[in-house]
């Protein structure tokens, strides 16, 4: 009985041990892979700024997106994202946060700079000379689980939306963006890629009809002359979307749409 005993005891202690190095070990590979994470995060933070004449700390950046992703209804912090990723090599971010908060913000100032900031980055991206065009809203594009990087697939359809217009891009009117636009997220449709809360909230506005008046209202601040133009010949067609935005206001029913739900899923 007591030989039996002190197996038992033995077994016991090895079993304790091997459990004990087992935890020991999950503990070591979980702090390696967030030491891991953390030295990727700087390092992605770092590179989107390399030309910015005004930086962020990499963990402040950090920071501003968990914050943001916890609070993904606030339309301050797609104010926030949008005017910090305008500043960086990754514009498809900025434009699409920037439209985010120009949909949710109820104050028409706010807007109005968002709106310019958002015209103004799609503008730096493009680039058309002898009839050739380049758009560059992505230069640090990260790679997802099981599909291609987002800031790519953003930009290549974008690129694309532009091939019915032709090389004559410059100036970069609202009509023309308007356009481009459209093109890109039938594409994107057409190509089944993943839709976030924005591009289903840019469906339904085509499907209303309302998506020329749309980017007149969004990019009017931008450029004003061409604004004040067509809306007196529009100004029904201006009314009408003003009439369904009322009534149709913009929720966002999940986060989607932003950087780190891309990039893991969360």
């Amino acid at each position: 009985m007591a030989l039996l005993y002190r197996i038992l005891v033995t077994y016991q202690t090895h079993r304790e041990g091997a459990l004990m190095k087992r935890a020991f070990l999950c503990a070591v590979i979980c702090l390696t892979a967030c030491i891991t994470a953390s030295a990727q995060d700087a390092a992605y933070y770092k590179a989107i700024q390399k030309d910015a004449k005004v930086t962020i700390e990499p963990k402040q950046f950090k920071q501003m997106e968990e914050d943001a992703f916890r609070n993904y209804t606030q339309p301050d912090k797609y104010e926030l994202l949008a005017s910090t990723f305008a500043n960086t090599s990754e514009r498809a971010w900025a434009v699409i946060y920037g439209e985010v908060f120009c949909s949710l913000s109820p104050n028409p100032d706010r807007i109005n700079r968002m709106g310019a900031l958002v015209y103004q980055s799609y503008e730096k991206s493009l680039l058309s000379q002898d009839g050739k065009v380049s758009v560059d809203l992505t230069e640090n594009a990260q790679i997802t689980r099981n599909q291609a990087p987002f800031e790519s697939q953003f930009e290549m359809s974008f690129l694309m939306g532009t091939l019915p217009l032709g090389g004559n891009l410059t100036p970069l009117s609202i009509q023309k963006l308007t356009k481009i636009r459209e093109n890109q997220l039938s594409l994107w449709t057409q190509k089944k890629f993943p839709l976030n809360d924005l591009m289903r909230r840019q469906q339904a506005i085509i499907a209303a009809g309302q998506f020329e008046a749309y980017n007149y209202w969004l990019f009017q601040s931008a450029r004003p002359d061409e604004f004040k133009e067509w809306i007196s010949q529009h100004q029904t067609q201006f009314d009408d979307w003003l009439n369904w935005q009322s009534k149709n206001k913009f929720i966002l029913q999940s986060a989607d749409l932003q950087r780190l739900h891309v990039m893991h899923g969360w």
